[in-house]
């Protein structure tokens, strides 16, 4: 840009702008060409962006999924999966006294909201290595799945939905909804909510959803989103 085109953006009179100028130039923020010169980005601030830190996920999308939480006043949570279970990556709790636990740093793939909706993004002959031995599978609740024909439904049913239900399987009296967060990345992550079932009837749950949806989407368009999967990639083993 030139001098007067700067100065009109910019709103500050040509001296001033030109003092200014002169600085960043000595120190390699911008640099000029021409007769009429013309200023351009300069090498430091090419060096500034090489060398930053790489960027955490959890604290890219933590303010986001903050929102989510505090907006429906449920525990709002992002995962991947690893080996045979649900890795959280990022939970917030909702400004509220009344809060879910969610099960700790790793949980069960067969009967957490996350876990289905991300189970049912493989194709059967992957599904294997995501579960433990079906005799294994432990009854949390008298609602979970304990066989794998019946997970097999369900995850039929998420597939065709677009969003998975833990319906009091790994927590009673506790309801989880998740959804696909659409990253473009190598592997699936999920976004989930969960609350008291009093708070999030049936008649609720499309809404839910939308929102869910809505939130996956404006995570999905984070800046910088693609730098920090790649850290999680990295850290955790994902594939």
């Amino acid at each position: 840009m030139s001098l007067a085109d700067l100065a009109k953006t910019m709103d500050l009179p040509k001296p001033t702008l030109l003092r200014l100028l002169s600085v960043m130039e000595e120190e390699r923020f911008v640099a000029k060409s021409g007769t009429l010169p013309l200023y351009a980005i300069g090498s430091s601030i090419f060096e500034i962006a090489e060398s930053a830190e790489t960027v955490e996920f959890e604290d890219l999308v933590s303010n986001t999924l903050k929102s989510l939480a505090d907006d429906l006043g449920f525990t709002a949570n992002m995962g991947v999966l690893q080996g045979q279970s649900v890795l959280h990556l990022c939970v917030e709790e909702p400004a509220r006294a009344l809060r879910i636990a969610v099960g700790g740093f790793l949980d069960h793939t067969y009967c957490t909201g996350l876990g289905k909706m991300l189970l049912s993004r493989l194709e059967a002959d992957n599904l294997d290595q995501h579960l433990p031995p079906e005799k294994t599978w432990q009854s949390f609740t008298p609602r979970t799945l304990t066989s794998r024909a019946r997970l097999d439904v369900e995850l039929e049913r998420v597939r065709k939905h677009g969003f998975s239900v833990d319906d009091q399987e790994r927590n009673r009296g506790v309801r989880c909804l998740a959804v696909l967060v659409p990253t473009g990345a190598p592997f699936d992550i999920a976004l989930s909510v969960s609350g008291p079932l009093g708070e999030m009837p049936e008649t609720d749950v499309s809404r839910i959803v939308e929102d869910l949806r809505q939130t996956a989407h404006r995570i999905a368009n984070l800046p910088r989103l693609n730098e920090a999967l790649e850290s999680v990639r990295t850290r955790w083993g994902i594939t």
